[in-house]
């Protein structure tokens, strides 16, 4: 940094933090996904923790600190593309506080990234069929909304924004060819729902006739319900445990359990692939470990692409 003129004082730590939180929020701002915007603040949430922990000030991070940030990453049990996201995350915060003249240069420039081997089986969590089980029983219990989005994410193999945008008018038929449409890359696509997510979503729904199949809780009784948003969601999974572990449950998991039951029924690579909502076969084998079957004409994954 410049020395400062004879008598100007330097930015305390507090203006220093206040700069910083200002910078997040703006840059934040300027990510069109919700989804992405999430997971950056989660990502600086983390990083301001371990700055403060180290006494550093997040915004005027050199490489070096950034480095050790890395590595306490990995030691921690990151996998290889949670660090490669992270690195994206603060390579575009720096350059952004680069663009406004707040930085020189940005820190993360040079610094070698973690590389994902294409192909390479997804570090997601593999629930067994007693965990799911549970898990299912679990959220029947706590809310009629955790058990109708569980069985969507299990059984139907939806991601959590194609649930959490139905519509009630989305749903038609009664059992056992009840079924609902869900828009993929511009399109709608009509799935006939399990006979325990028919039930299931039944009961979610209730006595409304319109508006969001899944809403905020403080809103499900009003004449203009509030749709659930992802981060309502994520809360409510996050109540689920296996009796294996004290971790939780992620929509992640949910989903693989989805896609590796119905490959060890002999369903075809592209039939999981059209009913999960995946660009690609590739990203089916990711979960299901199957990385032999990989070959260099596939099509290669779409950035982004995910289970959840």
């Amino acid at each position: 940094m410049e020395q400062k003129a004879s008598g100007e004082r330097e930015p305390s730590a507090r203006q220093h933090t206040l700069l910083f939180e200002r910078v997040l929020v703006e840059w934040l701002s300027s990510q069109r996904s919700a989804n992405t915007r999430a997971a950056y603040r989660s990502d600086f949430e983390m990083f301001g923790r371990w700055c403060a922990h180290r006494g550093t000030i997040p915004l005027a991070a050199d490489t070096a600190s950034l480095t050790a940030f890395q590595s306490a990453r990995q030691a921690a049990g990151d996998s290889a593309s949670t660090v490669r996201r992270r690195w994206s995350a603060l390579s575009s915060f720096y350059a952004f506080a680069v663009e406004r003249d707040l930085l020189a240069a940005n820190p993360t420039v040079g610094v070698v990234r973690p590389k994902v081997v294409s192909g390479d089986p997804s570090p997601t969590v593999r629930l067994s069929q007693d965990a799911v089980a549970n898990c299912r029983a679990a959220a029947a219990a706590l809310d009629p909304r955790l058990e109708a989005l569980v069985a969507l994410l299990v059984c139907d193999g939806l991601k959590v924004a194609e649930a959490l945008a139905l519509d009630i008018e989305d749903v038609s038929g009664r059992s056992p060819t009840t079924a609902i449409i869900v828009r993929r890359r511009g399109q709608s696509r009509r799935i006939v729902l399990d006979l325990d997510t028919a039930r299931a979503l039944r009961q979610c729904v209730g006595r409304r006739g319109t508006g969001p199949v899944f809403v905020s809780e403080q809103a499900s009784t009003s004449d203009t319900p509030r749709r659930l948003t992802r981060f309502g969601a994520d809360h409510l999974i996050r109540q689920l445990r296996t009796d294996q572990s004290t971790e939780p449950i992620t929509a992640s998991a949910l989903r693989r359990f989805h896609i590796m039951t119905h490959r060890l029924a002999g369903a075809e690579l592209e039939d999981i692939r059209n009913r999960a909502g995946l660009a690609n076969v590739r990203g089916v084998r990711r979960y299901v470990d199957a990385t032999s079957e990989v070959d260099a004409t596939s099509e290669q994954p779409t950035p982004g692409e995910g289970v959840d």
